[in-house]
């Protein structure tokens, strides 16, 4: 069993696999109430990411809880064995919020800048409800392409590294980086629906989700007509690299 969520309050994000047992509706509850404390603890860590595993052991009837946490610079584990899965669960908690602990007595502050950087580009801008408000919609408004660019130029890397990350999930895509599928005109095709669907986007959603949420579909299209999605990227290329004036 695999549930993945996030703690929005402290932007922790959270999954939980269970092997060789179903693990209860119920019991995932209490547990997103005790991973919150975690989450607590880490929310001045530019979000950090939890992974937990639960296994049961069928020969000697017992629960093993594991966690690992990636943390600015480093990555915290913690692990509890008992007969009774809450048990397991709870004293790897308890453990992982002292390795925590002992994290922030002496963190790694270049990492953590870094982080904070990152998570500031995620988290700094949401579009405002009306239409004509900022230079990303103003760029939209005046259909004005490399504006539009320009204006949301902050997010290239971070939506590059996105991309990267999309075309692992499709093993066909993949295979074909760099001959038939480039990464560039992906990146291109993502924009150019974001320019093109600015004004059907939903209202107050952080630019990243939005940008993040148009990358499926675009993949799919582009593996669907490649050709014609290298030439709708190099001409929307060429209109953005037009000089001003």
């Amino acid at each position: 069993m695999h549930v993945q969520y996030r703690d929005d309050p402290n932007l922790l994000q959270v999954e939980i696999r269970s092997k060789n047992f179903e693990l209860p509706v119920d019991e995932q509850g209490r547990m997103q109430t005790r991973l919150a404390e975690v989450g607590d603890r880490v929310r001045q860590l530019a979000g950090g990411q939890l992974t937990l595993n639960l296994v049961h052991h069928a020969r000697s009837q017992t629960y093993h809880a594991e966690a690992k946490l990636k943390v600015p610079g480093r990555t915290l584990f913690a692990g509890h064995r008992d007969d009774y899965l809450d048990s397991a669960f709870q004293g790897c908690v308890e453990q992982l919020l002292a390795e925590i602990d002992a994290y922030r007595a002496n963190p790694n502050t270049d990492a953590m800048e870094a982080a904070e950087r990152r998570a500031a580009i995620n988290n700094n801008v949401v579009f405002p409800e009306n239409a004509d408000g900022g230079p990303i919609a103003a760029a939209v408004a005046a259909q004005d392409y490399r504006a539009f660019r320009m204006a949301m130029a902050g997010y290239e890397d971070w939506l590059r590294t996105r991309v990267g990350r999309w075309l692992q999930r499709y093993p066909e895509a993949e295979e074909r980086v760099g001959s038939s599928l480039l990464i560039g005109d992906l990146l291109e095709e993502v924009y150019l629906r974001a320019f093109e669907g600015f004004s059907r986007r939903p209202h107050e959603t952080r630019v990243s989700e939005w940008l993040d949420s148009l990358i499926d579909p675009a993949l799919r299209e582009m593996l669907k007509n490649p050709d014609l999605a290298h030439e709708e990227a190099s001409l929307a290329r060429t209109v953005r690299q037009m000089p001003i004036g």
